[in-house]
């Protein structure tokens, strides 16, 4: 048993005070498990590390099933591992099996109450309705008050990429540890800061000679390449998205599939929600079967 503040373990005769009364005040997470169970033995460390590391803001009692199977079957446990989450002295969620850490901190993330949400959310509207700095503002001020807020963090970051900096919103990314929020969150914001930079190196960029070049010869893929790169960089994306795909359908062996490597990686900076991500792929795919 890990020594922590926020850890216990309970039996039949504590269950009530541990659990139910506890949950009236904080959300409790209730880990049953058995000293024989390999994958409790995997979900232990992640589940004590994540209890450690949200500072009370959920309490973990742990359950050895074998000692109170009463208890166990009283509230269901039919396989072990089980944690069950208890707010308000009741059974509000559940999971079973020994689960990867950033799915158990998604499942904590969806009870967790923080006390500036409604901020985050405050600053959110501002920047919709067009004040971004006030937005910034509060921001900034949601995450000194929360500085573990990494979705509001990811927030915050959006925000400075909005005001141009693009330094500014990639550090703040570069911040976020690891599974502390979906990997999606983190992978979309890196995708729109590569391509915002990308976009800043291209701005006023001339393309008139390699325009020419494709006026007097319209099979210089190199030229068509570089001019694709530079009109997804500019925000003329289904251009370049088209001069790609136009290589790829005149000559696969060109610059080793360079039409099909641009598409794929013009795909990976716009996310695959995009809609011409998604007209493109298709257009791709039909090239390839």
């Amino acid at each position: 048993m890990a020594e922590s503040p926020f850890i216990f373990e309970a039996n039949t005769q504590n269950f009530a005070q541990l659990v139910i009364q506890n949950s009236r005040q904080v959300p409790v997470l209730v880990d049953f498990f058995a000293d024989w169970c390999q994958p409790c033995k995997t979900l232990t460390p992640v589940l004590t590390k994540l209890i450690d590391e949200y500072r009370g803001a959920f309490i973990l009692v742990k359950v050895n099933t074998d000692q109170n199977q009463a208890l166990a079957a009283q509230l269901g446990v039919r396989s072990l591992p089980t944690v069950k989450l208890f707010k308000e002295g009741k059974i509000v969620d559940e999971f079973m099996g020994a689960l990867p850490e950033v799915e158990i901190r998604k499942f904590l993330n969806k009870h967790r109450t923080r006390p500036t949400e409604p901020y985050r959310q405050q600053a959110l509207m501002m920047q919709e309705e067009g004040d971004l700095a006030g937005a910034m503002n509060l921001m900034e001020q949601v995450l000194q008050h929360e500085p573990d807020f990494y979705e509001a963090a990811l927030d915050y970051a959006a925000m400075w990429l909005a005001s141009g900096d693009v330094n500014q919103a990639e550090a703040l990314v570069n911040q976020v540890p690891a599974n502390s929020v979906e990997p999606e969150l983190i992978q979309n914001l890196r995708s729109e800061i590569k391509l915002a930079r990308l976009k800043q190196q291209s701005e006023g960029q001339d393309t008139s000679e390699l325009e020419q070049r494709l006026a007097d010869n319209p099979q210089d893929y190199a030229a068509m390449i570089e001019l694709a790169k530079i009109r997804v960089a500019q925000g003329r994306t289904e251009e370049g998205l088209a001069l790609y795909l136009k290589v790829m359908q005149a000559d696969r062996s060109f610059g080793d599939d360079a039409g099909r490597q641009g598409l794929i990686a013009s795909f990976d900076l716009l996310g695959a929600s995009d809609p011409l991500v998604k007209k493109y792929r298709s257009k791709m795919f039909s090239l390839l079967y």
